[in-house]
C-alpha cells in the first residue's frame, strides 16, 4: 500500500475545489458554479480580501499544476475556481451579477477565442491557469460594459 503525504492530500483538495473536480460532468462548470456561490454568498470576504486571494490562488496553482507537466487533467478545477473569481473582481456580488458573470465566464472558457487558446498552450502550470484567468478578464470586462449601459 502506498501512503499518501499529507500535502499531496491537501493539494488535491485545492486543486479539485473541495471535490468538486470529481463530478463525472462538466467539472470545470462545477468549479465555476461553486466559486459564484461562494461570492454571492460571501461577497464581504471577497470584496476585502479578493486581490490578495486572486495573487494567493494564482501562485498557489502556477506553482502545483506544474506537477502535471503541463496536462490539463479534468478533475483540476482550481483553474476554473481562480477564472470565476477573476470575473467577478470589482464587481457587484448580487444574484444577476454572479448569474451574468458565470455565463460570460463559462462562454470564454469553452470557446477560448484568440488570445485565450494561445495562452493555453504556455509551458505547465501557466498555460493550465493563465487561459482561465484571461477567459476572467474578457468575461470582466463585458460585464462592465454590460452593466454601464444596461
Amino acid at each position: 500500500m502506498v501512503k499518501r503525504r499529507l500535502i499531496d492530500s491537501i493539494l488535491n483538495f485545492i486543486n479539485t475545489c473541495c471535490f468538486a473536480g470529481y463530478v463525472p460532468f462538466a467539472p470545470g462548470t462545477f468549479a465555476s458554479l461553486l466559486a459564484a456561490a461562494l461570492i454571492f454568498l460571501f461577497p464581504a470576504v471577497f470584496t476585502n480580501v479578493l486581490f490578495t486571494v486572486l495573487l494567493v490562488v494564482f501562485a498557489v496553482v502556477c506553482v502545483n499544476m506544474h506537477r502535471y507537466e503541463g496536462e490539463d487533467p479534468g478533475y483540476v478545477v482550481i483553474d476554473e475556481f481562480a477564472g470565476m473569481c477573476v470575473t467577478m473582481a470589482g464587481h457587484r456580488a448580487n444574484l444577476v451579477d454572479c448569474a451574468m458573470g458565470f455565463v460570460l465566464f463559462r462562454v470564454f472558457d469553452i470557446l477560448k477565442p484568440f488570445p485565450i487558446k494561445r495562452v493555453e498552450r504556455l509551458k505547465k502550470g501557466c498555460g493550465v491557469v493563465g487561459d482561465d484567468v484571461l477567459a476572467g478578464i474578457f468575461a470582466s470586462a463585458i460585464l462592465f460594459l454590460l452593466g454601464r449601459f444596461i
